[in-house]
């Protein structure tokens, strides 16, 4: 019996890598494939300061599966402690069923007890829905228990018909230097109040911007109090320098949806949906930073930037709120049609920590 097992990823398989990721498409009501090019380890190095990618390589020796690991510190019950981010899990649909995904997860667990042991808090998202994984969640075969804690909401803003803001009680602009100290000092504020939420300061704030191919500091929007104060901000990010999406079919339902779209969206000054094969392109919010009770600074925010990003050939925003956020109550009346994503924890040998009430929140930008 062949044994099978993963090893680390080099700079070698990027190419494989990019290949195995556009033929692993996430299915919905849009089905999407992700082309990582050029680099499809540039968005694993903005997923924590230390990281690693495994593959398994098929008959030919080029990679047929991969999973990816980072090292990151989040916030639990209030509270920072380290965490392991499992990510990127993709086997080719030609060579699955094979024990390829059993020795990934089985690379993973090794590597983040190698880190920080067996009590590691380990998180993860999984498409809600997914039925291969939700038969992996039990644990079969002595493979990590898999556990639900919370549900992410993709939010997809169709960018449409100009909005106005009724009554708005904050003034929005694109942020600059001068805005990071504060920018800092409130993420740090609110991100206690959030389950899995990074760990910033300005420093890190500024440099993980810095980082990240095709953002700036003055993509994020900053919204001000009329005394001056920072009220909330979010990044509005195109990543089509290292993450594109592709359509690959639409339901018959949305296939319907986009026939009309297509022929009144124009009017409108909306861009038109891709026919299958073709690419999607699409801004995502990143680091949304508002207080929970104050939902309408989220939509000035979101307002602004929809209003900013139409007629320059974008089809929508991303938006992403735990189903349990009550922001999400600024986000009515945008035509969002809502995508969920599982956010898990992993049992590696330790108990899972037991979490409080608090929404969850992940970079949707980084799934």
């Amino acid at each position: 019996m062949t044994v099978i097992e993963a090893r680390e990823a080099t700079p070698a398989d990027n190419e494989a890598l990019v290949e195995l990721s556009v033929a692993c498409p996430m299915e919905g009501d849009i089905g999407l494939a992700v082309d990582r090019a050029p680099d499809f380890f540039a968005l694993n190095r903005l997923e924590g300061p230390a990281w690693q990618v495994a593959v398994v390589d098929g008959p030919d020796g080029r990679p047929v599966g991969c999973i990816a690991i980072a090292e990151r510190a989040v916030h639990v019950n209030g509270e920072a402690r380290p965490g392991m981010y499992i990510s990127d899990f993709k086997v080719h649909p030609a060579h699955r069923g094979g024990g390829a995904a059993d020795a990934l997860i089985l690379w993973a667990r090794d590597a983040c007890v190698a880190a920080h042991g067996p009590g590691v808090l380990a998180f993860l998202t999984v498409l809600a829905g997914n039925k291969a994984m939700v038969r992996r969640m039990e644990g079969p075969q002595g493979l990590p228990v898999i556990t639900r804690v919370a549900t992410f909401r993709s939010h997809t803003i169709p960018l449409l018909g100009r909005r106005r803001l009724r009554r708005p009680l904050v003034t929005v602009a694109p942020a600059s230097p001068a805005d990071l100290g504060e920018m800092g000092d409130l993420w740090a504020r609110l991100a206690p109040g959030r389950q899995f939420a990074a760990v910033h300061d300005a420093g890190s704030l500024e440099q993980w911007i810095a980082g990240a191919p095709g953002l700036t500091l003055s993509d994020h929007r900053v919204a001000r109090r009329p005394d001056g104060s920072l009220a909330g901000y979010l990044g509005v990010w195109d990543q089509a320098a290292f993450k594109r999406l592709r359509v690959t079919g639409y339901s018959r339902r949305l296939g319907a949806v986009r026939a009309v779209f297509n022929a009144l969206g124009p009017l409108a000054g909306a861009t038109k949906l891709p026919a299958p094969g073709g690419p999607l392109r699409n801004l995502t919010a990143v680091h949304l930073c508002v207080p929970p009770g104050e939902p309408d600074v989220l939509r000035a925010l979101v307002l602004d930037a929809y209003n900013a990003s139409r007629g320059k050939g974008y089809s929508f925003l991303n938006v992403g709120l735990d189903v349990t956020d009550p922001l999400g109550a600024g986000l009515k009346g945008l035509l969002a049609q809502p995508t969920d994503v599982w956010v898990c924890v992993a049992s590696l040998g330790g108990a899972p920590p037991a979490l409080d009430g608090r929404p969850s929140y992940h970079e949707l930008a980084l799934v």
